[in-house]
């Protein structure tokens, strides 16, 4: 049976914080039991949490949660944490709305998506950039699939497009230039290097 809790909306559903399930637990089983017990292994970490609901009982009813990820960011390691705790409450019936995550653990994978969204128009911005031709910054442009329709992206590609044009009218500009001089010095040469033809008498 679900527990009615406090909950925060993200992205439009109610999700409970750790802290909350936490506390309505204590208040329901005072002689509740809450362990975790984290396994270290390179720049990774698995905190696995057990929750007992009387530790006095041995048929009490018990759950687990498990959190597994990087330890890097900013306390990481009490994140992970909290986030098993989190899991192992909402098997316990200790959730809200159906949702077993937690505030703290999607707040996180929000965070994530994120941060991997802003790398990616980042790189794609990079690429467009490099274009030299139209028909270059089409195919990167065409390749970006998704992103193709973030307001950043068609900013970028079309600043790219204009300076891309510029620089092609500048370049015309400047071989048409070329020639015209080209011109002119052939023909002063050919003006200088005629000689005179004197009339004999």
């Amino acid at each position: 049976m679900n527990k009615k809790l406090t909950t925060i909306s993200l992205k439009g559903n109610d999700y409970a914080r750790v802290a909350e399930r936490i506390r309505k637990f204590r208040e329901d089983c005072p002689n509740g039991l809450i362990e975790t017990t984290p396994t270290i292994t390179d720049d990774t970490i698995m905190f696995t949490a057990r929750v007992l609901k009387d530790k006095a009982k041995e048929t009490s009813a018990e759950s687990t949660g498990h959190s597994y990820g990087k330890l890097t960011g900013d306390k990481a390691f009490e994140k992970h944490e909290s986030v098993a705790v989190g899991r192992a409450l909402a098997n316990l019936g200790y959730l809200a709305s159906g949702e077993i995550a937690s505030a703290e653990e999607m707040e996180e994978f929000y965070a994530y998506r994120e941060e991997q969204e802003r790398e990616a128009i980042e790189d794609a911005i990079k690429k467009m950039d490099g274009a030299i031709t139209l028909d270059e910054l089409k195919t990167v442009f065409i390749s970006l699939g998704t992103l193709m329709k973030n307001e950043k992206i068609i900013e970028a590609k079309d600043k790219r497009k204009e300076e891309i044009c510029k620089l092609s009218t500048s370049n015309k500009d400047q071989t048409s230039g070329l020639i015209i001089e080209k011109a002119k010095s052939q023909e002063q040469s050919s003006e200088t290097s005629t000689p005179s033809v004197v009339a004999e008498k």
